[in-house]
């Protein structure tokens, strides 16, 4: 078979067909960057180029196939220029404490930039280098926070959580600023070129947020920003497959469980093989193995895992799948050392994988 490029090699498994080896995707990978290059966290949020340039280095070095690039919740529009909290602890990507909005009279705060700033700024720069370098050979995307992420970052996210339950009609009135500011983020994230950009719906997992709620509060929100940046555009909404069809018990159960296999909370063949076989036939597939997993089991047992895995994808499905690693965070650059090691031994596997 031909040699394919990465970007090639990820549509073919999107359809179904069969590549010359199974692609290798990645979700957030920033902490692998920073330790395994000796980047600080600041150079990395702050110097563009930088940035940019490691992402691009990870990409190739390590044969990434698809690509979150610059993952960093800080990042995507919701920084300090809206009025959000951020806590900054040294040696460490920073965290989110609060946001501007705690009653109906702070609506008024919440206004659609003029233009970015600020962390977003940096972002759509980065997000710019990386796909002009990457774009036409990688399958490269770029994250746009989905109305529920702004608004737990507006009000908080035990807050925002609560709303959905006990003030519905707050939550309402401030979910309309959240659909604005997610447009906003999305046609700026656009602007950038970069092919295949993701509505990111962070909080929206089955743990946090009930199906009842996400269909009737957050889910036709969601479709509204997708609708006003193009579907042809926004493909996709991550989170939103968690929480099956309106009041559908059957297909809710169904999300919830592919939601724990695909994106690698429950690394379990037995979840796995269940959440394949309630998918529409010719659906993708990925093996994923969460970070723990990737971080703490011998590197025979994962290989073990994802040869038993794409097996059965293969044999019952007809499908090819690709390998998905979710997150990537070690935490010194022994332990990215550690992880790049392993990561250099999935390529081989991969390689010699016979398809």
């Amino acid at each position: 078979m031909v040699k394919m490029t990465s970007l090639e090699r990820v549509l073919c498994v999107r359809r179904g067909a069969k590549p010359d080896i199974l692609p290798l995707n990645t979700g957030p990978h920033n902490d692998f960057i920073c330790h395994y290059y000796g980047i600080s966290i600041e150079d990395y949020l702050h110097n563009v180029d930088f940035c940019a340039e490691c992402d691009i280095r990870c990409v190739r070095e390590f044969e990434i196939d698809s690509s979150v690039v610059t993952p960093g919740y800080i990042l995507y529009g919701c920084g300090p220029e809206l009025g959000m909290t951020w806590k900054f602890v040294e040696g460490h990507f920073p965290g989110f404490i609060e946001g501007p909005l705690k009653s109906e009279s702070d609506l008024d705060k919440i206004r659609v930039p003029d233009r970015p700033s600020g962390y977003f700024r940096h972002y759509l720069a980065i997000l710019t280098r990386v796909n002009r370098e990457l774009g036409r050979d990688y399958a490269l995307t770029g994250h746009i926070l989905g109305v529920f992420a702004v608004a737990c970052f507006l009000r908080g996210i035990q807050e925002a959580l609560l709303d959905t339950l006990m003030d519905k009609g707050f939550f309402l009135k401030y979910i309309q600023k959240c659909t604005k500011l997610s447009i906003y983020f999305g046609q700026n994230v656009i602007a950038t070129g970069i092919n295949n950009p993701m509505l990111n719906e962070i909080f929206l997992t089955p743990e946090m947020i009930g199906p009842d709620s996400f269909h009737e509060l957050i889910g036709p929100h969601d479709r509204r920003v997708q609708e006003a940046l193009g579907p042809e555009n926004i493909k996709h909404i991550l989170g939103a497959g968690a929480m099956g069809r309106p009041g559908d018990r059957e297909s809710q159960k169904q999300g919830a469980l592919q939601y724990r296999a695909f994106f690698a909370s429950d690394d379990s063949l037995e979840t796995f093989r269940k959440a394949v076989d309630g998918l529409p036939p010719k659906a993708p597939v990925a093996v994923a193995l969460s970070g723990g997993a990737f971080d703490n089991w011998d590197m025979s047992d994962i290989l073990a895992f994802y040869t038993e895995a794409i097996g059965y994808t293969i044999s019952t499905r007809r499908v090819y799948p690709s390998i998905f690693l979710p997150s990537l965070m070690p935490k010194s650059p022994g332990h990215a050392r550690e992880f790049a090691e392993k990561l250099n031994q999935v390529n081989d596997f991969r390689k010699s994988f016979q398809l």
